[in-house]
């Protein structure tokens, strides 16, 4: 390009400068023919430099700009081909360490007979089980396994999992969590509540990953993408994050700094939002937010419709909140509720003291109440709601004696038009008798508080229960495994319910009594509230108590507990020295604790498989163990039949694929051989050795073969 504008330069400036010798300057002939001839190519060459200029400035700047993408695309794959294989690697790292520490405390605790520290293990344990739990959702969408529900669920109750689970994940910071949830969005809804909790949770922990420290989550309905309703999770924040051009974004790439896998989530969220016949789409906006919106089709369940409210309206309501963000969307579910808002400020507040005579309720946060602001309320007869935060720890504020009622952030539309309706509708005294027990019978004790953390409690511990009847309704496959192999070993009888109605159905029809239920809140079909209900009703289980497990025990959720029927609470996920307190309240003990012969672990050996690292790999539980070989059979047990096809039709880049996700996956499960065959295969592909690949077509037959049937039989 440079040559070709030096040539035409040059042809230009030869042409008029031999012009203009020609030329007598003084005496030019404007319309003589020379003059035309001259200015014309005068004209010609510079608009013919300007253009070759810009079109060489383009050219530049497109090369620059296929370069830049094909680094991106080289160093994409690069990181893809470490994905799995790295994962192994740390997978078996943090699982030695896990083991190691364990080992040590034990041996420690057996030696002295004392009591044993384990939070030195409980991090690692968790990081472990994160990992492992990633690794089963992994090779579950990978077999396209997941099945996707179309069941009845309550908005508010997914909204306070959502909560509650993260609480969990943003404990040491305070996240100001708000839901903005409009007018048109029903109560009741269908859809797979678990699933739809798996992705916002994903899409907000990873927020919180990036330092939000407010995240909004609207809930809407439109016709954006589809020419049917679609129900819409924005999930907004504060972050710095490209989310637009990043084409990375959704593909789990590992970070050698934090030992994680930093969008394994966001990975496992868009392939959940499109089994769910929707997608994610992202936006970076004007203001600096961040926006990932979540949507699905829109499914009122026919329940809604019939669903008649009675609600406490037209008061007139003073709100203060220190959040603009959160005192608009309390605002909007008041006004949807049918009240008139008057929005203050701090400012403005605490310098021009309102008339709080004029409200009949006043909503404000308890940071605001200062001695003059308490004082200006008491000379009210308003009532009072004050505004905390789940996500932060409890502080003590001169409130008690004059508020009516604390709310927890953030809030939800049932949360907010349950507690007003019970300050107008409930006479005082009525009120204050919440506070008392609630008994189904003389024996049922009810125990209204968290229970305590009871003192050296070790798996060995529930030996004490040992031969007592547990069912637990839990929708969480992980959930139900963690709870199970916590139990097993002491001998304890244990069932499990996937949701309400297959715990109706276990009490009623298998004929078994049992001694104690652990009921979880948030499920599909029917939830922890109904199904507890519908127990209650049958006197037959007047003496069964009835714990709920719940993400989020926020006050109104606590009563609405008793309210239906339930004896105690746990908050999720489940402390061990909590669960065992609840046991001991309601059973009794035995008079021994019963130290199980450890079982050692007997190695079989299965051809083609390490069962001894693959436990250890599995945060140390076979079960997980059991359940990742059983996926991973499910995922690619038809995979040598792939590997032949894409090996005669020479989509070598798909067989690099598989053999990546094989790699770290047979790595991971101790199939040492496979992992071996795979990485050598993979090496033959890096150096473009794709004549060699027929030769593998039944080594990799014959190795798979090896993994599944040894597979189904250690399943066994």
């Amino acid at each position: 390009m440079k040559t070709i504008l030096l040539i035409l330069f040059f042809i230009t400036f030869n042409y008029l400068n031999c012009s203009a010798n020609e030329l007598n300057l003084e005496h030019i002939d404007t319309d003589s023919d020379n003059f035309i001839l001259w200015a014309a190519l005068f004209s010609l060459g510079l608009i013919g430099i300007i253009v070759l200029f810009f079109s060489s400035e383009s050219m530049r700047n497109y090369q620059k700009k296929e370069k830049k993408k094909k680094e991106e695309e080289k160093e994409y794959n690069k990181l893809q081909g470490e994905i799995i294989s790295d994962m192994t690697k740390n997978i078996q790292n943090i699982a030695q360490e896990t083991v190691s520490n364990a080992h040590n405390i034990y041996k420690k605790d057996e030696q002295s007979n004392i009591s044993i520290d384990i939070k030195k293990v409980v991090s690692s344990e968790k990081k472990l089980l994160s990992i492992t739990t990633n690794l089963i959702e992994f090779l579950r969408i990978k077999s396209r396994k997941i099945e996707i529900f179309d069941e009845k669920f309550i908005l508010s109750n997914l909204l306070n999992d959502i909560t509650g689970i993260l609480k969990e994940a943003a404990k040491d910071i305070e996240l100001n969590l708000i839901y903005d949830v409009k007018k048109d969005i029903p109560e009741y809804l269908n859809g797979d509540t678990l699933n739809l909790s798996k992705i916002i949770v994903n899409l907000a922990v990873f927020c919180v990953e990036h330092d939000a420290r407010e995240i909004i989550i609207e809930v809407s309905k439109d016709t954006r993408y589809s020419q049917t309703d679609n129900l819409y999770f924005k999930i907004i924040s504060f972050i710095d994050v490209d989310v637009e051009d990043n084409s990375n974004l959704f593909n789990s790439n590992y970070n050698e700094t934090t030992n994680n896998y930093d969008s394994l989530s966001l990975f496992v969220a868009k392939e959940l939002s499109i089994l769910m016949d929707g997608d994610i789409i992202t936006k970076n906006n004007k203001d600096g937010s961040v926006e990932f919106t979540f949507y699905i089709p829109f499914k009122e369940h026919p329940h809604s419709k019939m669903f008649k409210t009675d609600d406490v309206k037209n008061k007139n309501i003073y709100l203060l909140d220190l959040s603009p963000n959160t005192t608009k969307a309390i605002s909007n579910m008041l006004n949807d509720l049918q009240h008139s808002v008057k929005i203050d400020t701090k400012e403005n507040c605490l310098i021009n003291i309102p008339d709080f005579t004029k409200y009949d309720l006043v909503i404000i946060d308890e940071k605001i109440l200062t001695f003059k602001i308490i004082e200006a309320l008491k000379k009210s007869e308003t009532k009072i709601i004050s505004l905390s935060n789940t996500f932060k720890l409890k502080q003590q504020y001169p409130i008690s004696a004059i508020v009516d009622m604390e709310l927890n952030k953030p809030i939800t539309r049932k949360q907010l038009t349950y507690n007003i309706n019970n300050l107008f509708r409930k006479p005082e005294k009525e009120l204050a008798s919440n506070k008392k027990p609630l008994k189904h019978s003389s024996k049922l004790l009810v125990h209204r508080t968290l229970f305590e953390d009871a003192k050296n409690i070790t798996l060995n511990s529930f030996s004490q229960f040992r031969d007592a009847k547990v069912l637990i309704v839990e929708d969480n496959l992980i959930n139900q495994k963690v709870a199970v192999s916590l139990l097993h070993k002491s001998r304890i009888n244990i069932a499990v319910a996937a949701d309400g109605k297959e715990a109706l159905d276990i009490l009623h029809d298998s004929g078994k009594e049992f001694d104690i239920v652990f009921m979880d809140i948030n499920m599909p079909v029917m939830d922890g509230y109904v199904s507890t209900k519908m127990i209650r009703a049958n006197e037959k289980f007047n003496n069964l108590p009835i714990v709920a497990l719940s993400a989020l025990t926020s006050p109104d959720e606590i009563d609405e507990m008793f309210s239906c029927g339930m004896n105690g609470y746990l908050a999720k996920p489940l402390k061990i020295s909590r669960f065992f307190t609840a046991f001991a309240t309601f059973l009794e003990k035995k008079d021994e604790i019963i130290t199980p012969v450890i079982e050692e672990v007997i190695i079989h050996e299965f051809d083609g498989l390490n069962i001894e690292q693959g436990i250890d790999q599995a945060s140390n539980s076979d079960i997980f163990y059991k359940e990742i070989l059983l996926e991973f059979k499910d995922a690619y047990g038809d995979s040598a039949d792939v590997f032949e096809k894409l090996v005669n039709n020479f989509r070598f880049e798909q067989l690099r694929m598989l053999c990546l996700d094989l790699k770290g996956l047979s790595g991971s499960i101790g199939a040492k051989d496979m992992n071996e065959l795979v990485t050598e295969v993979l090496l033959r592909l890096i150096n473009k050795k794709y004549e060699l690949m027929p030769i593998y077509i039944e080594p990799f037959k014959k190795e798979l073969n090896r993994v599944k049937n040894s597979i189904e039989l250690y399943a066994k």
